[in-house]
Parts: C-alpha cells; structure tokens; sequence
C-alpha cells in the first residue's frame, strides 16, 4: 500500500508502454480524469482523504491523498474475506 500519493503519482502507477508502429516503446502515463473522479467518489464515500504536512509555523501543505480508519478497515476486512476464500480452494 502505497501512504500518501497524488494523482500524478497514480498516473505514474497505472501507466504503461505506447508502442507506436515500428519505433521502440516509451512510457506514457494513464488519464487523469478517471483516476480524479475515482479519488473524489472514495472522498465522498468516506475511504480517502487528503495527507496534510502541519510544519513548525503551523502552516498546512497538503502532500497527497491517502486512506482514513474507515477506508482503512474496510480494506483489511476485504482482504481477509479474498485470504479466506483462496485458501479453502
């Protein structure tokens, strides 16, 4: 699980190669759009919230998105039901 990250980052993750015709491949990142409104129906849901840096001026820096104990749980709950069924096939 990946703590705090941005949409850019995300587009970094879920990217891949572009291979146009006979040229050699070259890296391209995923759409923004899909991954922003993703993001904002996880916030609305309650699962992400935004990762906020409070430095000794007592001033906010929002550093990326990341998960809340709602989301959290929900995650480690969704993962023990997959664990479970894997292991009984």
């Amino acid at each position: 699980m990946r703590q705090k990250v941005g949409v850019g980052t995300l587009r970094k993750h879920y990217g891949g190669n572009q291979r146009p015709g006979a040229t050699s491949e070259h890296h391209r990142m995923a759409a923004g759009k899909n991954i922003r409104y993703c993001l904002i129906a996880l916030k609305d849901a309650g699962y992400v919230g935004t990762a906020k840096y409070v430095s000794e001026e007592d001033v906010q820096i929002v550093i990326g998105k990341s998960l809340t104990k709602k989301g959290i749980t929900d995650m480690d709950r969704i993962a023990t039901q997959i664990i479970k069924e894997h292991k009984k096939n």
